[in-house]
């Protein structure tokens, strides 16, 4: 499958070479600002002096730049090669954006303001070390189907994994797919990890599962992204997941701080969750940003019951 390239500006700056007729990267990256700015503002509160960051579906390459404005050592993950191609492209134009002049400060205006307060930078210093390689819980191969239109959302192939009703999946148009080599993060042996973000359209769990030592020895926040439902597409559940992290003791959060407990069902609508390890609660800072509400958010079903039960308020005329 071949595509056309073309060079964007985003509001703050950069440019980025995109796909001219992919609609994911025209209403993502042209004229827009930084891709999912609150959750890098998320991560550069967290860990304002990050040393090593690692970026599972680096895709063309957005989010791995602004993380080396501010970490030492950036590893991204990409397996499809066109994708991955791009994202050498986007990082080569990034480096070359040394004058702070030329991009604006995207931290501004959030949430945080990391103005004077951590030194920010624009400039994309950090190392970046870029792999054209899948990620799963056991070393193999897989296949990603390939869409012209939104390669944002390539995924995995999973016409093999029943439907949750236990139906077979069915296809009516066969798209395209290529072979990708696939290897354990733990596989790696990456030290001084302070993040780890994946975002792999469903797979995240398996991700997860191959990275267990270097989550449970380093003990990194750890971002995903979560969509009710993605996750089934393998086998798993969004609860699953949950599970894991709570059960090697790490607390989930939304972007803005907010505790969201320990079941799924509280709370599906926002789609990032951040793992922060309840040792990390100790240093007085990460005490404060961490967790910022403990509230728990009340199910669908426990709102329903508290409407069901309110008093009735009775008018007399």
């Amino acid at each position: 499958m071949s595509y056309t390239e073309e060079l964007v500006d985003n509001s703050i700056g950069r440019q980025y070479w995109i796909y001219k007729d992919d609609a994911f990267y025209q209403q993502r990256i042209a004229g827009a600002g930084p891709y999912q700015k609150q959750n890098l503002l998320r991560l550069r509160e967290l860990k304002p002096n990050a040393k090593t960051i690692i970026d599972v579906g680096m895709n063309i390459g957005m989010n791995t730049i602004e993380y080396a404005t501010w970490a030492k050592d950036v590893h991204g993950f990409e397996p499809t090669p066109q994708t991955y191609n791009m994202a050498l492209k986007n990082i080569v134009l990034a480096k070359a954006q040394l004058d702070e002049n030329m991009v604006k400060p995207w931290y501004l205006n959030g949430s945080v303001n990391f103005n004077g307060k951590f030194g920010a930078s624009l400039k994309t210093t950090g190392n970046i070390n870029t792999y054209n390689n899948g990620l799963g819980d056991k070393p193999g191969s897989f296949e990603i189907l390939i869409k012209k239109d939104n390669a944002g959302h390539n995924h995995i192939e999973n016409i093999e994994v029943p439907l949750p009703s236990g139906k077979k999946r069915r296809r009516t148009v066969e798209p395209e797919k290529i072979k990708v080599d696939v290897k354990t993060l733990d596989s790696y042996n990456f030290e001084n990890v302070d993040i780890i973000k994946i975002d792999t359209e469903g797979y995240e769990f398996p991700v997860v599962m191959g990275a267990e030592n270097t989550i449970v020895t380093q003990r990194p926040i750890v971002q995903l992204e979560m969509v009710d439902g993605q996750p089934e597409r393998f086998g798993f559940s969004c609860q699953q997941i949950y599970d894991w992290f709570l059960s090697r003791d790490f607390v989930i959060t939304l972007s803005d701080g907010t505790d969201v407990g320990t079941k799924w069902e509280h709370y599906t609508k926002k789609m990032e969750r951040f793992f922060v390890h309840k040792s990390l609660l100790q240093d007085e800072y990460l005490k404060e940003v961490a967790v910022k509400t403990t509230k728990t958010i009340p199910s669908a079903e426990e709102k329903k019951l508290k409407e069901q039960t309110k008093p009735i308020t009775v008018m007399h005329i």
